[in-house]
């Protein structure tokens, strides 16, 4: 009679009448009490009382089977994660690894916050082991080429890059970050070949595109291509700054410094904010 009023009760979303049930219910039968905590700490969890949820899964987990236990750790990530305690998420991720290391859906979730909160070794680690499963996706493939770039790992991050346009022989991002590296590299032999592709790809009219296919040109000595292009840029986006802030670079490369600074200028004007990421990144 109590399961079947339980089961109601939880149908009708009626939580509180849960938990209080299910006390009554180990009560009277305290050998049962291991098969009702998950679901009273299901009940505390839908009514946000994370923390009592946790100290009913930390009883259930000393005395059930791998199965519920792996379960049991979702749960508690759960409640650490709408806490906001990033460190004990972590934890109880990790312990989901121990026990499903091929779960992928968890070490994409390790790397992102890896990720986010700069780790960068430990981010490499879990895309790495996605890698191996084969459940990397574009995403984690460019966040693992720019933890390589900041560990300093340029190789790898060259490897990777050039993995990802294999995949998305269009990423543009991707092939911004390869043009920087090579060129940091002065390898102008990959670089040139990085701007041929570039060159290459089948224009969308996105300003992205126009921008990139702009200093690739350049790049390869067309002068007059990279200027009509950022040109028309601008033509058709002259309230947005980067078309402007393109036209600077390119100016500067060619040491025409009175120019560039034009340029700049106007792009300072239609948003100051530029500058101020400018001055952050250089400091």
């Amino acid at each position: 009679m109590s399961e079947k009023l339980l089961d109601e009760y939880e149908k009708e979303k009626n939580y509180g009448a849960v938990i209080e049930l299910i006390d009554e219910m180990i009560l009277k039968n305290p050998q049962n009490a291991s098969s009702l905590l998950f679901r009273k700490a299901e009940a505390l969890i839908e009514l946000k009382e994370y923390k009592k949820a946790i100290s009913t899964l930390e009883v259930y987990i000393k005395d059930c089977s791998a199965k519920e236990k792996l379960k049991s750790y979702v749960l508690i990530a759960t409640c650490y994660s709408s806490l906001d305690d990033d460190e004990k998420t972590e934890e109880y991720l990790e312990k989901i690894i121990e026990l499903d290391p091929e779960n992928d859906l968890v070490l994409k979730q390790l790397s992102y916050r890896a990720y986010i909160n700069h780790e960068f070794k430990k981010c490499c680690k879990y895309i790495k082991r996605l890698i191996a499963l084969e459940k990397a996706d574009i995403e984690d493939y460019t966040n693992l080429i720019f933890c390589c770039i900041e560990l300093d790992m340029i190789d790898d991050a060259l490897k990777y890059a050039e993995k990802v346009i294999s995949i998305d022989p269009t990423n543009l991002d991707v092939f911004a970050t390869l043009t920087i590296l090579y060129e940091e590299l002065d390898d102008e032999k990959k670089l040139n070949e990085v701007c041929e592709r570039i060159i290459n790809l089948k224009d969308d009219g996105t300003l992205q595109i126009m921008l990139l296919k702009a200093q690739a040109s350049l790049e390869l000595g067309k002068k007059d291509e990279a200027f009509a292009i950022v040109d028309k840029a601008i033509k058709l986006n002259p309230y947005d700054p980067f078309p402007y802030m393109m036209k600077g670079m390119l100016l500067n490369k060619l040491e025409m410094f009175d120019e560039a600074n034009e340029c700049f200028s106007e792009a300072f004007s239609l948003n100051p904010e530029i500058l101020l990421a400018m001055e952050r990144l250089s400091n």
